[in-house]
């Protein structure tokens, strides 16, 4: 009698394809203390972004205070970027971060007691906003450098992926928290008279994301690396310009980025008053607006972890470029909430497609000794792109209605996006090194 045959069912073929392809470097026990010690932190800083976006708003009613909390939290990565790059390259990475995740707890825990006392104010924020700008220019690049630290090479640009993953899932989920705070601060006041929903739902916010540091600090206290200074060639931060300038492809792919940011990031500066002026809503809706951003992004990370490769490193960026100009498009003409989260889903998938792609490309093309000044000028396009974007969105849609403002970011991304075709067709970038 033949054996029965096993029949493996589509869910788990999808399942093992899933462990095998997308989560790979969760194998490297390093990696994965590092992964769910950040998903945490990052759920709670998205809590506390969509938190301190929505109390600006609601504080002034005008929409270029968002845009200021946005330029204060990008704005200081290029006071501090360099200083940034330099200590991941000549420091232990994992020490610089540790640091960094303790300052941004002390952070968080200063702006619950300030908005739970009732001292906060719009400057007061905005101060807030740009000491943790400070942290975020040491800290990013060391974030962005550690990933070769954890896994082996043939498997960065996955971990990269997996990196936006989890970055882009805090950012689906985030919001949604936040708003649920929000609910019930104000189901709070409904019962308790003189009771602010939008500030104590705000404080919750921040309690909630000072706790989630522990997470990530205890992750990084027990992975395993050495704890010595990491040996680098001897250098300054300008060795990374040095590097682009002798490969010609990078430094366009990161002009071509900063383009890109100037005229898509700034999206985000806009949702408050695109969801009070387009849809007539309050913050639920504005949570409901982020999330499906959140969702499109959380799709485009599982792209790149998934099918990231060197060879379709090129498609992936068209790709990702034209997802965002559709999403703006769609946005710009939307007026009922559903086909404005479609375009949100679309926005979100085409820009982290793209950045992940586009960081993931420098990543695996840079030598490790140049790896953290090259970073640091990566982030340091991203802030000095989307901070005049942030400002001047923030100050068109005082003047001229949001659709306006989209319509001419529309513009910007298609312009952008004939730059981006004729630097993939010179095929330009190295091998991965």
């Amino acid at each position: 009698m033949d054996a029965p045959s096993t029949v493996v069912s589509p869910a788990r073929r999808i399942g093992r394809a899933l462990g095998s392809r997308t989560f790979r470097s969760l194998r490297h026990p390093n990696y994965r203390l590092y992964f769910f010690g950040q998903l945490v932190s990052f759920l709670g800083s998205w809590v506390q972004s969509t938190a301190m976006m929505w109390l600006a708003y609601d504080l002034t009613n005008d929409p270029g205070w968002p845009a200021y909390l946005m330029v204060a939290q990008v704005g200081p990565t290029l006071l501090v970027g360099p200083i940034g790059g330099a200590v991941a390259d000549h420091f232990p990475k994992r020490r610089v971060i540790q640091a960094t995740q303790f300052a941004f707890m002390l952070n968080a825990m200063i702006l619950t007691l300030l908005v739970s006392g009732d001292f906060v104010t719009p400057v007061l924020l905005v101060a807030m906003q740009f000491i943790s700008g400070l942290i975020q220019g040491i800290d990013l690049p060391a974030r962005l450098a550690v990933v070769t630290d954890l896994v082996p090479v043939d498997d960065v640009v996955n971990a990269v992926g997996l990196n936006s993953l989890l970055f882009n899932s805090a950012r689906a989920v985030g919001p949604a928290i936040a708003g649920l705070f929000f609910v019930l601060a104000k189901g709070w006041a409904d019962v308790s008279p003189g009771v602010d929903p939008t500030r104590w739902g705000a404080a919750a916010c921040f309690a909630a994301n000072s706790v989630s540091f522990l997470a990530v600090l205890l992750a990084l206290s027990r992975i395993e690396v050495p704890a010595g200074p990491v040996k680098t060639e001897r250098g300054s931060f300008w060795d990374g310009f040095r590097y682009l300038a002798r490969h010609r492809g990078l430094a366009g792919l990161v002009l071509l980025t900063g383009c890109f940011c100037v005229f898509a990031w700034p999206v985000l500066t806009l949702f408050p008053a695109y969801t009070r002026q387009v849809l007539g809503k309050a913050e639920g809706t504005y949570s409901l607006l982020l999330s499906a951003f959140g969702g499109g992004a959380l799709v485009g990370a599982l792209t790149t972890a998934t099918f990231g490769s060197h060879h379709r490193r090129g498609w992936f960026l068209v790709i990702g470029g034209a997802a965002g100009w559709v999403g703006l498009f769609v946005l710009l003409s939307a007026t009922v909430l559903p086909l404005s989260m479609l375009a949100c889903l679309f926005l979100g998938f085409g820009m982290v497609l793209y950045l992940s792609t586009g960081q993931s490309t420098l990543q695996t093309s840079v030598p490790n000794a140049t790896r953290g000044r090259v970073m640091a000028l990566w982030a340091m396009m991203l802030s000095a792109s989307s901070l005049p974007g942030h400002l001047i969105a923030g100050e068109l849609a005082r003047r001229w209605p949001v659709p306006d403002v989209l319509l001419l970011m529309f513009g910007g991304v298609a312009v952008t996006m004939i730059g981006l075709a004729v630097l993939i067709a010179s095929k330009p970038f190295p091998h991965q090194q």
